[in-house]
């Protein structure tokens, strides 16, 4: 129901959340919670299943300490198993690729050759190899939910329902990625809430999505919906009729296979240094959420590493890019960023201050102190109070002549072509800034305004903002400020 509810309200914009280093961060850690889950089949070993928090420490010390009870030919048919299914994912499969669209299926083949040979061998008992065991036959009756239960599982079916959709979407945006397709939030969360009420019907548990078959039927070459039918159609065969074949099935041929399943899943650690290159906040939120999801859970790491994306998101939001901006003396009319190329000529008097981002309440105060901090206008104020019958200079100055060091301010010019979007509080510190140009003879100048952003300019001064200064590009500004400073 929290699924459908969820679709409703078109609630899957909260994928959007799940940021690519989150994502690649998450599935690689949960492909190491899969790996570590199948190590005691691995060397044949019983051991306690552990639940909830810092599970996956401690499995590895009781794997730890179970290495002394190692079954050795359990361990080694778990060894063929996993050099027979690289062999043929990294040599065979290719070679054949190239020459029929059939992919081999070497998981199925590896699945009823281990089957085999432990049916004939007698491998649990003369060797003990653990098997999968009796596979219960038939499908459950359907019968109604019991709605009486719904005010007391309400809470934690909440919670389930958004950790699911975010496994379930991570590893889709995860698929996406490889294949080149794009997946829809809402029809997501409509299949599973759709499934999970028909599953109910039949005792299911929620639905969520296998991180091992998942990347198994990836392998098998899967790539539609038919792979999913036909996956579900032999599932429900071997519940029917032929389920005690797989009964003799060992556990390690499973655990060998889904660990070489997983290897496309460890290899996005090289993604670490693409992440790196982006910033320290992207490569923070890989870091945070893999740790996390490894050390202490899947839900909690999975929570914390979604806070710690909107906190990188708030950094971001808070504290954009801004720069002076200088003129080419080779074109007059073409205006870079200072800090990027060394050529560029600061006009005299005259700033260009340039800003990405979006200026509303929550970022004014920023802007107005980066404004402060790179123009100067503090020490401008003083210099002005000492010396304003001073004249000042009409020749360029070179960009290593800092405008701090400029006779006096003229003008002001605030770059908004990379400005998204102003609120009235914006306006209201735009007029502050105004007014204490004023006082010691500046001008604020306002260029290259979207179109919403000049509406809103416009409405903020019928509201008694401003009143501002406008110019449909920053070169008629400058033009201005220079046809007013030879006057």
């Amino acid at each position: 129901i929290e699924n459908l509810l969820m679709s409703f309200f078109r609630l899957g914009t909260l994928a959007s959340l799940l940021s690519e280093p989150l994502v690649n961060g998450f599935t690689t850690a949960a492909a190491c919670h899969v790996v570590v889950a199948q190590l005691k089949d691995v060397v044949g070993i019983r051991i306690d299943r552990h639940k909830g928090a810092f599970k996956i420490i401690y499995t590895l010390i009781d794997v730890t300490k179970g290495l002394t009870n190692t079954n050795l030919v359990n361990f080694s048919f778990c060894v063929g198993v996993i050099i027979f299914m690289t062999v043929c994912n990294e040599f065979i499969k290719p070679y054949l690729n190239q020459r029929c669209r059939f992919p081999l299926p070497g998981e199925l083949i590896a699945v009823i050759g281990g089957t085999l040979i432990s049916k004939f061998c007698h491998l649990h008992d003369d060797f003990n190899v653990e098997l999968v065991g009796i596979i219960p036959k038939g499908l459950p009756s359907a019968t109604l939910p019991r709605l009486n239960l719904i005010p007391l599982v309400a809470v934690d079916s909440i919670a389930i329902a958004i950790v699911t959709y975010s496994i379930i979407m991570s590893m889709g945006l995860t698929f996406a990625k490889k294949h080149g397709y794009e997946v829809r939030a809402n029809q997501e969360l409509f299949a599973m809430g759709l499934g999970n009420a028909v599953g109910s019907c039949f005792s299911c548990i929620p639905l969520a999505c296998s991180l091992s078959r998942s990347v198994i039927q990836d392998q098998t070459g899967g790539v539609s919906q038919i792979a999913s039918l036909v996956s579900a159609t032999l599932v429900v065969v071997t519940l029917l009729w032929i389920g005690p074949f797989f009964s003799d099935l060992p556990r390690c041929v499973l655990a060998g296979v889904i660990i070489v399943a997983l290897k496309p899943m460890f290899m996005q650690i090289k993604q670490l240094k693409k992440f790196s290159k982006q910033g320290k906040l992207e490569i923070f939120s890989w870091i945070s959420t893999f740790l996390c999801v490894v050390l202490i859970d899947i839900d909690i790491g999975l929570l914390i590493g979604v806070c710690v994306s909107l906190l990188a998101l708030y950094i971001k939001g808070l504290k954009p890019y801004y720069c002076l901006l200088g003129y080419m003396p080779e074109s007059p009319g073409i205006y870079m960023d200072m800090n990027q190329h060394r050529n560029v000529m600061q006009v005299p008097q005259t700033c260009i201050f340039r800003y990405y981002g979006s200026l509303n309440f929550a970022t004014s105060l920023f802007f107005r102190r980066a404004l402060y901090s790179v123009v100067g206008l503090d020490k401008i104020k003083q210099k002005t109070k000492n010396n304003r019958n001073r004249k000042s200079s009409t020749t360029y100055v070179s960009v290593t002549e800092n405008v701090k060091e400029t006779n006096t301010l003229k003008f002001l010019i605030l770059d908004f072509s990379m400005l998204g979007h102003i609120d009235v509080a914006g306006c209201s510190m735009l007029t502050d800034v105004s007014k204490e140009l004023k006082t010691f003879g500046s001008r604020l100048l306002l260029s290259s305004p979207m179109d919403r952003v000049y509406d809103t300019l416009v409405h903020s001064m019928a509201l008694s903002e401003g009143p501002f200064e406008i110019f449909p590009t920053l070169h008629d500004a400058v033009e201005y400020a220079n046809a007013y400073r030879t006057v």
